[in-house]
C-alpha cells in the first residue's frame, strides 16, 4: 500500500468515526427541539441567551489548547501525561478568575432570575465540557476515536433521558440547564477513566512550569481563538440585547440547526489534522492532503447551502412547529454561512499544522473588526434577520482572509475539482429557481440537479472515494 494511500484510509477511518461522534449530536438536538416547544420563543430566547454567555467561558478556558494537545500528542505520545498535566494545570488556573467574572455577568446585566440560574448552570457544563475535551484530544491525537465515540453517546444518552424526564414531569428553564450540566459530570470522570486505562497511563501532579510554558506557546494560538469565537458568539448575543428574548429565540432555532450542519468539517477536521501536524509543510503530502480536504468540504457544504436555503420552511415548520415560523428566513441565510464556515474552520487549523498561528491570528482579528462593525447595525435595522445576514458577510470575509493568507505558504487549497463543485451547485440553485415557489418542488429539483452534476462532472476523482470506502472498513495500524 502506498504511503499516500495509507494516509487517505487512515484519514477516511477517522473521519468515519468522528462523523458517527458528530452524529450523537443529533440527541441533543432532538433534546433542544422538545425544550424549545415547551419553552415557547420567549423562554427559549433566555436560554439562548443562557448559552451564548456559557460559551463565553467555555472560550476563556480553552483558548485553542485543544488544538495544541493534539498536535503534541500526535508528535510526540510518549509524553502525553506530561502534556495532558499541564493543560489540566493551565485550565485550573484560568477557572478561578474566569469563573468569577462569569458568575457575576448575569447579576451586573440585570438579568432575570431564571435566566441567571441557567447561565450558572450552563457555565458548570460548558466548564466540564472544556475539561473532557482534554480526554478528546487524547484519544484524537492517538487516533482512537472509537472511544471518543463511546463517551459521547453516553454523554447524549444522559442529557437527553434526563433532560426529558425533567420536562415530562413539568421542568422548566432551570431543569433544561441542570441536565447538561449533570451529563457533564458523569462524562468527564468516564473519559479520564478511558483514557488513562485503554489509552495513556495519566499521572496527576501539578505541573506549574508546563503550564506555564504552554501558556507561551499557546499566546498568539489563543488571541486567535478567543477573537475567532467572539466574531461569531456576538451576534446571539447583540440578537438577544438589542431585538429581545423572542428575537434571541428566533435566532438560537436557526442557530441549533446550523450546529448540526458544522457536524461535517468538525468530524473531517478532526480526522485530518493529526496528519497534517506530523507532516512537513515541504512534503508534497502536505499540500495534497489539505487539497483533498478543502474540496471534499466544498463538495459537502454547498448542499447544506441549497437544502437550508430552499427548504427552511419546511425544516422550520417539521422541527419546531408554527410558533417558530420567522425562524425559516433566518435559516436560508445562514445555508451560505454554513458553507463557508465549513471552509474557515479548516482553514484555522492548517494554520496550526504549519505553525503560523501569527496569519490565524491576523485573520481572526479582521473578522472580529468586521463583525463589530456590520452585526450592530444590520441587528438595530432588521433584527434577527440582520443577524443572520451579518454571519453570512463575516464568514464571507474570514474565508477571503483566510485564502490571502494561506497564498504565499502552500498556494490556494483548490484545483479543477473545486471549481467543477461550484459550477455544479450554480446550475443547481438555477434549476430551482426555475420552478414554482408554490410547487414544493424546488429542494428536490436542487439536490438532484446537484447529485446528477456531481455523478457527471466527478469534482472528486474516482481514486478517492475508493480510498474512503476502503478506509471504512479498514483499520490501518496506529502512528
Amino acid at each position: 500500500m502506498t504511503r499516500s494511500g495509507g494516509t487517505a484510509e487512515r484519514v477516511a477511518r477517522n473521519a468515519f468515526l468522528k462523523g458517527a461522534v458528530q452524529a450523537t449530536r443529533l440527541l441533543s438536538l432532538a433534546f433542544l427541539v422538545l425544550a424549545a416547544r415547551a419553552l415557547g420563543p420567549e423562554s427559549f430566547g433566555k436560554f439562548t441567551f443562557a448559552y451564548a454567555l456559557a460559551t463565553l467561558l467555555g472560550a476563556a478556558l480553552d483558548l485553542g489548547m485543544h488544538s495544541l494537545l493534539v498536535r503534541s500528542v500526535a508528535r510526540a505520545p510518549a509524553e502525553t501525561a506530561d502534556h495532558w498535566a499541564a493543560a489540566v494545570t493551565l485550565k485550573l488556573t484560568l477557572l478561578a478568575p474566569a469563573g468569577l467574572v462569569f458568575v457575576a455577568l448575569p447579576v451586573l446585566t440585570h438579568r432575570p432570575a431564571d435566566t441567571t440560574a441557567a447561565v450558572w448552570l450552563l457555565g458548570a457544563a460548558i466548564g466540564l465540557q472544556s475539561f473532557i475535551e482534554l480526554a478528546v484530544c487524547v484519544f484524537t491525537g492517538f487516533e482512537r476515536i472509537e472511544f471518543e465515540l463511546g463517551l459521547r453517546l453516553i454523554e447524549k444518552l444522559l442529557l437527553f433521558g434526563i433532560g426529558v424526564g425533567g420536562l415530562a414531569l413539568g421542568g422548566g428553564l432551570r431543569w433544561v440547564s441542570g441536565a447538561f450540566a449533570l451529563a457533564g459530570a458523569v462524562s468527564l470522570a468516564l473519559g479520564v477513566v478511558l483514557v488513562h486505562r485503554r489509552v495513556a497511563r495519566l499521572q496527576w501532579t501539578w505541573q506549574a512550569r508546563r503550564g506555564q510554558a504552554l501558556a507561551r506557546t499557546l499566546g498568539p494560538v489563543a488571541i486567535a481563538f478567543l477573537l475567532a469565537f467572539a466574531t461569531t458568539r456576538l451576534v446571539p448575543l447583540l440578537v438577544a440585547l438589542v431585538g429581545g428574548d423572542v428575537a434571541a429565540g428566533y435566532f438560537g432555532a436557526a442557530i441549533r440547526v446550523l450546529d448540526v450542519a458544522m457536524v461535517v468539517p468538525v468530524a473531517l477536521v478532526a480526522a485530518v489534522y493529526p496528519v497534517l501536524a506530523r507532516t512537513p509543510p515541504a512534503d508534497p503530502q502536505f499540500r495534497r492532503v489539505t487539497v483533498q480536504s478543502a474540496e471534499m468540504l466544498l463538495l459537502l457544504g454547498l448542499p447544506v447551502t441549497l437544502i437550508l436555503g430552499y427548504g427552511a420552511d419546511w425544516i422550520t415548520a417539521t422541527v419546531y412547529g408554527a410558533p417558530y415560523g420567522p425562524t425559516a428566513p433566518l435559516l436560508s441565510v445562514l445555508g451560505v454561512a454554513a458553507c463557508l464556515g465549513f471552509l474557515n474552520y479548516f482553514l484555522g487549523f492548517v494554520f496550526l499544522a504549519l505553525d503560523r498561528p501569527g496569519r490565524f491570528l491576523g485573520v481572526a482579528a479582521a473578522s472580529l473588526v468586521a463583525s463589530a462593525v456590520l452585526t450592530p447595525a444590520l441587528v438595530g435595522a432588521f433584527g434577527a434577520l440582520g443577524g443572520a445576514g451579518a454571519l453570512a458577510l463575516v464568514e464571507a470575509i474570514t474565508l477571503t482572509g483566510g485564502l490571502v493568507g494561506l497564498a504565499s505558504l502552500i498556494g490556494l487549497p483548490f484545483g479543477a475539482g473545486a471549481l467543477r463543485t461550484g459550477a455544479v451547485a450554480v446550475g443547481a440553485a438555477l434549476a430551482a429557481a426555475l420552478v414554482p415557489a408554490t410547487s414544493g418542488w424546488r429542494l428536490g429539483t436542487a439536490l438532484l440537479v446537484y447529485a446528477g452534476g456531481v455523478v457527471a462532472l466527478r469534482p472528486l476523482p474516482g481514486i478517492h472515494w475508493s480510498q474512503l470506502l476502503r478506509g471504512i472498513v479498514w483499520t490501518p495500524e496506529r502512528p
